[in-house]
């Protein structure tokens, strides 16, 4: 009897050791620090030149519309 008491005492003592860290983790790294620093707004870039190409054709449809319909044009 005496030696399942010790037995489970250690354990639970094991258990109890594996929970929590004394030391505080280290934050993680910032992209721009990392091997895909360089892609951060390359994303954006492609988006932005993308809408500026669909606004140009738009703008272009829009006063071709206008002038087969009749309508003075816009300047």
């Amino acid at each position: 009897m005496q030696r399942m008491l010790t037995i489970g005492l250690l354990a639970s003592a094991l258990q109890l050791s594996g929970c929590g860290s004394s030391e505080p983790e280290e934050p993680p790294m910032k992209v721009e620090d990392t091997a895909f620093g360089e892609l951060i707004g390359t994303q954006d870039k492609v988006r932005d030149a993308a809408n500026a190409a669909v606004d140009t054709h738009r703008e272009a449809l829009e006063s071709r519309l206008e002038a087969d319909e009749g309508a003075p044009p816009e300047e």
